[in-house]
């Protein structure tokens, strides 16, 4: 099926109480696992790119694989630029026809973090996307960028944050324990501020730095309002586990066709496990 606008994806998952499993790629291979995941489990799934992942692969590059994709898809399919801090990957991702966008204003002051939000808000006001925000910073490496600092997201902030951008984002990301990339220890996710900052605003909140959260604090944060969940470093790290134990195995091999095919399959397992936590398997869509 052609690709679904993230607004209908975040609205049929708030109404039913599941999140959109949303995973990053950055080449066919990791691309492919995500679909047959959720093809295999019936879910709907959100495909995302970083501005790392299309300076690597291409921005027209990468969307048309993703495009291609979810076209002979059996489920519903989004394309989401994930952490979008220049305004010009906005753009181009709109021309390309990428159905969900996040501008990621977390590293500016407050009060430039909404200027930018409220741009690409008026960038996409005419078409059918949805917008997510990022407020706090959530700690890690995303692409080159590495922050230690992890700070939680003030309630008060957050209220005044949906205020000031007109009730007009779709999805906020909040800064409530976890960070990009892989763990040195168990993270613990804060799960009364997940709560609270979703009671107060009533806006969808997306869990960022899910690789490596125990599954069952991930399917506590679905619970308690958390509607999209990302993973990327997981599935990266499955595609290139597959294949160097394949090597290991067929140290003669040069047939990428036989080399990638483990890549892809442990990459599947992982993004499935992703898909139960987050209750997103067998889900009906019309």
């Amino acid at each position: 099926m052609p690709l679904l606008s993230g607004k209908e994806l975040i609205k049929h998952a708030k109404e039913e109480k599941y999140a959109i499993p949303a995973f990053g790629f950055v080449n066919l291979e990791g691309a492919k696992a995500i679909i047959e995941a959720a093809e295999e489990m019936n879910a709907p799934v959100i495909m995302q790119t970083t501005q790392g992942g299309i300076n690597y692969g291409g921005h027209a590059q990468l969307a048309a694989i993703a495009i291609s994709l979810a076209k002979d898809a059996k489920v519903p399919v989004a394309l989401h630029l994930d952490h979008g801090r220049d305004l010009s990957y906005h753009k181009k991702a709109i021309e390309l026809g990428y159905t969900s966008l996040m501008i990621d204003g977390s590293i500016l002051s407050f009060d430039e973090n909404v200027a930018i939000t409220n741009k690409v808000i008026e960038m996409a006001k005419d078409i059918d996307v949805s917008i997510e925000a990022e407020l706090g910073k959530i700690g890690g490496k995303e692409d080159d960028n590495e922050d230690n600092s992890d700070p939680y997201t003030s309630v008060e902030d957050a209220v005044n944050f949906i205020n000031k951008t007109n009730h007009k984002i779709d999805m906020l990301a909040i800064a409530c324990g976890t960070s990009h990339g892989f763990y040195t220890k168990t993270p613990h996710i804060k799960q009364d501020l997940i709560i609270e900052v979703f009671k107060k605003t009533g806006v969808p909140l997306v869990l960022h730095g899910g690789t490596g959260v125990p599954l069952e604090q991930v399917t506590k944060a679905v619970e308690n309002g958390v509607v999209k969940v990302n993973v990327d470093t997981e599935l990266k790290k499955g595609v290139m586990s597959g294949i160097m134990e394949y090597m290991e195995e067929n140290p003669k091999a040069y047939d990428l066709r036989k080399i990638n095919r483990p890549g892809i399959d442990k990459a599947k397992e992982i993004a499935i496990s992703k898909i139960k936590a987050v209750k997103a398997d067998n889900k009906n869509w019309l």
